[in-house]
């Protein structure tokens, strides 16, 4: 309903149900026992436990102090035979700036009608907004510096996660957030996957076949 504002879109609806106002709920939400809803807490070791559930989903977890974050994503990317990659790394500005002066290609993602190329891009190097320990989820959040293409389109993604930004699970999160929320979320659990009808799984269809977790520990 494009050009309708709230009140009038809302209005709408009452009409539609034969209603002239709206109708406040009677009762509470009911109390929630966060002891048998909730997996993980503040007080879980819960680098431990990102990094288990991690793994579990397919993703590989690379432990490294900030002094060895160049070499270690250098690495990964000989590992994984890239020669180019696209980057969105404001939160790791040396990080950027050491992949500007190596022998990379580094694809410009935000000229105009870049979208295209990432397909043709080896491996794409994100900062990670969150993670959560309960599930082992990157939470990656899209704006000017962060393009939602870099984490799932180029067959390789390598995420750059400080510990510190680990939360026990989604409830954290949203709390975190508050009332303004990021217009664009991508929660990351797992490389990309896909089955078909006799329940073959295919990694790497649709988005990276593999994620590499470089965590900041300092």
């Amino acid at each position: 309903m494009n050009g309708v504002d709230r009140e009038t879109f809302l209005s709408a609806v009452r009409q539609a149900l034969g209603r002239t106002a709206t109708v406040p709920p009677t009762e509470s939400a009911p109390a929630v026992d966060e002891a048998i809803t909730r997996l993980a807490g503040p007080g879980d070791d819960l680098q431990k436990l990102f990094t288990q559930r991690a793994h579990e989903v397919g993703m590989h977890v690379h432990p490294t102090g900030r002094g060895q974050l160049t070499d270690r994503v250098m690495t990964l990317l000989h590992e994984a035979g890239a020669q180019s990659a696209a980057a969105a790394l404001p939160r790791n500005a040396q990080l950027l700036e050491d992949l500007r002066q190596s022998d990379l290609k580094l694809y410009d993602w935000q000229q105009p009608g870049a979208f295209d190329g990432l397909f043709d891009v080896d491996a794409g190097i994100t900062d990670v907004h969150a993670a959560l320990a309960e599930s082992g989820t990157l939470v990656c959040c899209a704006d000017s510096d962060h393009g939602r293409a870099l984490s799932l389109v180029p067959q390789t993604h390598i995420a750059v996660l400080s510990a510190s930004g680990i939360l026990p699970d989604m409830i954290d999160y949203w709390r975190a957030v508050g009332d303004s929320p990021p217009g664009s979320i991508s929660f990351i659990t797992g490389p990309s996957k896909t089955a078909d009808i006799e329940g073959q799984l295919v990694q790497g269809v649709h988005g990276p076949a593999q994620v590499h977790i470089v965590l900041v520990t300092d």
